[in-house]
């Protein structure tokens, strides 16, 4: 009998496939680059620590060094255009005690020149910046706070957010789909992860608890999807999609260690993530709903992720680490874009986090022997919800935590014809 254990990832093929499009180019510094964005697939930058910035005008062939006029790390760097750009930093031990907070790095000349100002609010610091325009832009982060500019930065306001249930933590990305929809991840380790809506321009923001750890990085895919990435070094990655604009939200743990730090979409279908320190890229080809690792060249860590178009991206890491990935000619772009189903396929549970009952849906293809149990983070069975012959078709069931206590679970899917097990596992989170 051939057993066959399937955690969540599918597309082995596919994954080896897309691995061999990334290389590593040479890099002008050895210092830890922890993000990157590009404007086309010729010019972009890439920031970290020290106060490091460099940039490429030949699609990362070549890269010099840039001038920041400080040492503190870059949190992130944002460019509206070939000239115009922003980026981040912090000022936590400064020499006098007369400021603590973010520190505001501005470029009119594609970054030859960069002008050093201060956020007015001490105590707070910005972890994103996004700009839609010259004037409109928005800083996010630590205590939970969301600040938009409609002069281009010379004046901030706080904009209106929700933080009822999760006052004080940070907000790690800020993104737009348009000139009213945009989006806000953050949380904090080992308590919440959290997603941020708003509908009216920054203005008002409503957020929701989707996970027990933070959320790092949005890509938006169309006017109804995006997906965060996030997750924690004991549970490893995770993600969290909506297909109506932020009104629901899917929490998915995907069971391979590390951080996702960074994550982009080279089409609407196709999805990247980086890994950190776990050395790994996370990819997916259909539109995030299963994911596949694979290490990085050289074992590099990766912090963060971009692919301008659909045939060049870039990743950034440790040691002045930088990746390039190459689509070649020829190579037909749907195959990697049209989402085939498995034999069998275990959706995450909804809603998510629940209290107290939740819905869990799985497909089948053939008839199996199903089993399907709920599990506690220690191994010890909670509920066996399914233990029957079933035939092909689409299943629901419901599963209700009333008498159990808050926290992560598992639940599993096993399949068995007499010739293979197959065996799909999901976490779901109870918050009472």
């Amino acid at each position: 009998m051939k057993f066959i254990f399937l955690n969540i990832f599918i597309f082995t093929f596919t994954c080896g496939f897309a691995q061999n499009h990334w290389v590593n180019t040479p890099s002008p510094t050895s210092l830890t680059l922890t993000n990157c964005y590009f404007i086309d697939r010729n010019t972009g930058w890439a920031a970290g620590d020290s106060g490091v910035i460099i940039k490429t005008t030949n699609g990362g062939i070549n890269w010099t060094i840039q001038n920041s006029g400080i040492f503190n790390s870059i949190e992130e760097i944002f460019f509206l255009n070939v000239n115009t750009g922003w980026a981040t930093a912090w000022e936590i031990f400064p020499d006098t005690n007369t400021y603590s907070g973010t520190i505001l790095l501005k470029t009119t000349n594609s970054g030859l020149n960069w002008t050093k100002s201060m956020f007015r609010d001490t105590n707070y610091y910005m972890t994103t910046i996004f700009f839609k325009d010259a004037l409109n832009g928005y800083m996010g982060g630590t205590p939970a706070t969301i600040v938009y500019t409609s002069d281009g930065g010379e004046n901030w306001l706080h904009a209106d957010i929700d933080t009822t249930l999760f006052i004080l933590l940070p907000i790690f990305k800020i993104a737009f789909f348009n000139d009213q929809v945009g989006y806000a991840c953050g949380g904090f380790r080992d308590l919440a992860g959290i997603t941020w809506v708003t509908t009216n321009a920054g203005r008002n923001w409503d957020g929701e608890i989707l996970a027990p750890e933070p959320f790092f990085d949005i890509s938006i895919l169309t006017q109804q999807k995006a997906i965060c990435s996030g997750g924690d070094l004991e549970f490893g990655s995770s993600v969290a999609r909506t297909t109506n604009q932020g009104v629901n939200w899917f929490y998915d743990t995907l069971g391979v260690f590390g951080l996702a730090t960074g994550i982009s979409a080279r089409t609407q279908y196709e999805i990247w993530m980086s890994a950190g320190y776990a050395q790994k890229f996370l990819y997916s080809n259909d539109t995030g709903l299963t994911w596949t690792s694979f290490d990085t060249p050289d074992q590099e860590a990766v912090f963060d992720v971009f692919f301008p178009d659909s045939i060049y991206g870039f990743a950034v890491g440790s040691n002045g680490a930088i990746l390039k990935y190459e689509r070649p000619s020829g190579i037909n772009s749907s195959y990697t874009e049209i989402y085939e189903p498995s034999k069998y396929k275990l959706y995450q549970n909804f809603p998510n986090p629940f209290n107290p009952e939740t819905e869990i849906n799985y497909e089948i293809m053939k008839t199996y022997n199903v089993i399907l149990e709920v599990y506690n983070l220690l191994g010890e069975k909670i509920s066996t919800i399914v233990s029957e012959k079933q035939k092909a078709g689409e299943y629901s069931y419901r599963f209700s935590g009333a008498d159990i206590p808050s926290g992560v679970y598992c639940y599993t899917l096993i399949l068995n014809d007499d010739n293979d097990i197959h065996k799909v596992t999901r976490r779901m989170l109870l918050l009472k």
